[in-house]
């Protein structure tokens, strides 16, 4: 098979970045922006400028701390595809093309289509909704995928507080403090702010989620040029030393998170300082990252499969298609930010659509050449004989139903194509249509356990209104 046979970086050059990532925190140090965590590194040995709120992390403990922590996933133990929608403030919609202000129902719509797209593993709401209020779209978000996922999920956590009632809520859902350190149902993804800091509260949120044992995917998002260098062996470099920084962190906390090294970097255009989502450049920071993490035992994901054009026409299935396979070809487990289009102007569910359908290409890939009696099918070579026929064998008819079919995708001849022509992009939002007008969101979760999140929601919002 092809997954994890592609290496663009020796052993040798893996070790030089981590050298140089370990550095980085020893020498030029790392802001902790938050006095408990000023104070917890200098009791595990770091050397800590109260008043300038660094800190320099010796070599011993990041090592120490790689060692001793779980990864989320042993890596490259078999083919995975974890891909999750990306989550955005708009929504594009069908019939303008344009993106507008996401909303609750959006949210709700799309964790219904999600729940039946069958390589769409991991949900999420997929645009913020902007029709509730504003200091609480997170504690929404996360109400809906407890209620109504069939997926594991990821979302977004914004403050400090809604991270304690999505806590509750989670305890409410798996029955219990022991249940939901055993289940790891939410995660969370960390973001140090590039370069070289965690801001108080991300490091107050991963202290939270780090006490119940929840994932933590290590995710700074450096971008090359502009929060990096514009050399993409010292931006990946530097991604990775953030990483560690956070991995450090969670360690001297005691916790028993399950971690993955992500590595949702970005490439700037130099040009303008905008964030580019297809350059070439891209999915190669990204196989970098993930080669690292790899490399140190670590489960990675990244952010490739993008694309910078606003339509679903040949650049954006080569701006996407070009990336994955890199990237799904080098062992990369995750692909996040599914559905986004046009730079990251907006959710779409068509394109979403559009994905799953490559996704089921990538999981045939992920397959590769059986080889066995049966596969080699000798014996049947030799009583079909010299020019003779297959199409009709037993044989035949039990493989030819493991090839892939596309639903979405055409395998039409010429003239039966243009006969019934529909653009691609109509037929995966009649897609779309058919899983909305088919399926409702059902609860997953009893109602009574329903009725206590809406409890937890309601006293949140009454506390901002006091």
């Amino acid at each position: 098979m092809i997954f994890n046979r592609l290496d663009i970086l020796t052993p040798e050059e893996l070790e030089r970045i981590v050298d140089t990532s370990c550095s980085m925190l020893e020498q030029a140090g790392f802001r902790f922006e938050w006095d408990f965590a000023l104070n917890l590194m200098r009791e595990h040995g770091c050397k800590v400028d109260m008043d300038a709120q660094m800190v320099w992390i010796p070599r011993r403990l990041v090592m120490e701390a790689l060692e001793k922590m779980h990864p989320l996933a042993a890596p490259q133990e078999y083919p995975k595809l974890f891909w999750a929608p990306w989550i955005g403030m708009k929504f594009i919609d069908h019939k303008t093309q344009q993106p507008r202000s996401g909303t609750l129902q959006d949210c709700k719509n799309i964790i219904n289509v999600v729940n039946h797209l069958e390589n769409v593993s991991v949900s999420s709401t997929g645009v913020v909704p902007q029709d509730v209020d504003n200091r609480l779209p997170d504690l929404y978000m996360a109400e809906l995928l407890f209620k109504y996922s069939e997926k594991i999920f990821t979302t977004w956590t914004f403050t400090v507080d809604t991270c304690r009632d999505i806590v509750e809520m989670a305890l409410a859902v798996t029955g219990g403090e022991k249940e939901l350190k055993e289940s790891a149902i939410i995660n969370y993804l960390a973001e140090p702010v590039s370069p070289l800091k965690l801001s108080r509260h991300s490091l107050e949120i991963i202290k939270l989620y780090g006490e119940m044992n929840q994932a933590i995917n290590m995710g700074s998002m450096v971008q090359v040029g502009t929060t990096g260098p514009a050399t993409l062996a010292g931006s990946v470099a530097l991604q990775l030393a953030e990483d560690l920084a956070s991995l450090a962190y969670l360690y001297c906390l005691g916790s028993q998170s399950p971690v993955s090294l992500g590595g949702p970097m970005q490439v700037a255009d130099l040009k303008n300082g905008n964030c580019l989502y297809a350059p070439p450049e891209l999915p190669l920071i990204h196989l970098g990252i993930v080669a690292c993490a790899h490399h140190l035992g670590y489960l990675s994901g990244c952010t490739s499969g993008l694309t910078e054009t606003n339509y679903p026409d040949f650049q954006n299935g080569w701006d996407r298609g070009m990336s994955m396979i890199l990237l799904w070809a080098a062992g990369s487990e995750a692909l996040g930010m599914r559905g986004q289009i046009g730079a990251g102007q907006g959710f779409s569910l068509d394109e979403l659509a559009l994905e799953n359908e490559m996704g089921g290409m990538m999981m045939k890939l992920s397959q590769g050449i059986s080889v066995n009696d049966d596969t080699l099918a000798l014996d049947i070579i030799e009583s079909v004989g010299i020019g003779g026929s297959y199409s009709k064998l037993d044989h035949t008819n039990k493989h030819f139903g493991e090839y892939w079919k596309p639903e979405l995708f055409s395998h039409e001849a010429f003239e039966e194509y243009w006969a019934n022509y529909k653009h691609l992009a109509l037929r995966a939002h009649e897609k779309v249509e058919r899983i909305l007008e088919s399926y409702s969101l059902e609860l997953q979760i009893p109602q009574d356990v329903a009725d206590e999140i809406d409890r937890i929601r309601d006293r949140r919002i009454e506390r901002l209104k006091g």
